[in-house]
């Protein structure tokens, strides 16, 4: 680990990140974008597809009175969010993506009135919907990360295309390593303590408890795996690993930025929420939301650039003792 005083700064991170905003107002308009066409553009439903696959399950005969009435409750809960729930939500692409307030809202109407809605029930447009609004959310996303990097970049560093084909690719292998690892690692953690908790009801808790404990742990060390395949032109492989290392030599102080930012993030979310769906106190919300994001990010930024330049510079610094010596 590196010593106190070559640990990266968090609040001057912060600063800088919003120094960076104030000068570079057009990032913002990312995520506004992004919220004004989710707010008032049109949604592609498939409720239809989720009733009729919901029908055809039937319960056990064996099923006792109160499984068939959550069973009940759930069927309802389903359908009600699905009814207004958007497949161009997925413009908001995972794991690394534009920030979104409204990426998994499922409004009824909006503040011009009712939204115009687009019903598809064939699971292969379905499919081919999601990947087309995936694949563009994460083409756009990479233009913000690659502007943010130019935006907080050291001024002796020169100015570079906006796009590179090698670190476009290496950032699509983001979500493809994370479906990977959650058909592999989480589905299967998931039904086995569903299948367990079926017996033991009280290991649920305590298994759901351990899983995010451990996704937790796996998801902190390749945090900054989007940020180097940016800044340092890294391959994937190269990211992830440079990015445990990074927060392997700075863990105290990743931990600590990474709850700071993940916290102020979610209480002002609280606030821009509560405005209802059809007021145009929304407006409000999205801007502050976006704001708030974009700081966040180009903070992110800055930590990381701070942390990778105290790292070099210790260990050229060791080396150096040691050929002295």
């Amino acid at each position: 680990m590196l010593p106190i005083q070559k640990q990266p700064k968090i609040f001057a991170a912060f600063k800088a990140g919003y120094e960076t905003i104030s000068k570079h107002l057009y990032l913002v308009l990312f995520p506004i974008i992004l919220d004004l066409f989710l707010l008032f553009g049109f949604r592609i439903t498939i409720v239809e597809l989720i009733r009729d696959s919901i029908n055809r399950f039937i319960l056990p005969p064996s099923a006792t009175e109160d499984i068939v009435a959550s069973w009940e409750i759930l069927k309802t809960q389903s359908v009600e969010f699905f009814r207004y729930f958007s497949l161009t939500s997925f413009l908001r692409s995972f794991p690394v993506g534009i920030p979104s307030l409204f990426s998994v809202a499922a409004f009824e109407r909006n503040p011009m009135g009712e939204f115009q809605f687009i019903h598809l029930q064939d699971p292969g447009a379905i499919f081919l919907v999601i990947l087309a609004a995936s694949l563009i959310g994460l083409f756009f996303a990479y233009l913000l990360f690659r502007l943010t990097a130019r935006a907080t970049a050291p001024q002796s560093v020169p100015v570079e295309s906006i796009f590179e084909p090698r670190s476009f690719v290496s950032w699509l292998l983001i979500p493809v390593f994370t479906i990977i690892l959650i058909f592999l690692v989480i589905l299967p953690a998931m039904i086995m303590i569903s299948l367990i908790g079926a017996l033991l009801p009280i290991f649920t808790s305590i298994g759901y408890f351990f899983l995010t404990i451990a996704l937790i742990t796996l998801i902190l060390p390749v945090f900054f795996t989007p940020h180097l395949i940016i800044t340092e032109k890294l391959s994937f492989p190269q990211a992830l690993l440079t990015s445990f290392r990074t927060v392997r030599l700075t863990n105290a102080k990743t931990t600590n930025f990474l709850f700071l930012a993940i916290l102020v993030s979610y209480l002002t979310n609280m606030l821009w929420r509560i405005p209802s769906e059809d007021s145009w106190m929304l407006m409000v919300s999205i801007l502050g939301h976006a704001l708030i994001s974009i700081v966040i990010l180009a903070a992110s930024f800055h930590y990381v650039i701070d942390a990778r330049k105290n790292i070099r510079e210790f260990f050229e610094n060791q080396m150096s003792e040691t050929t002295l010596a």
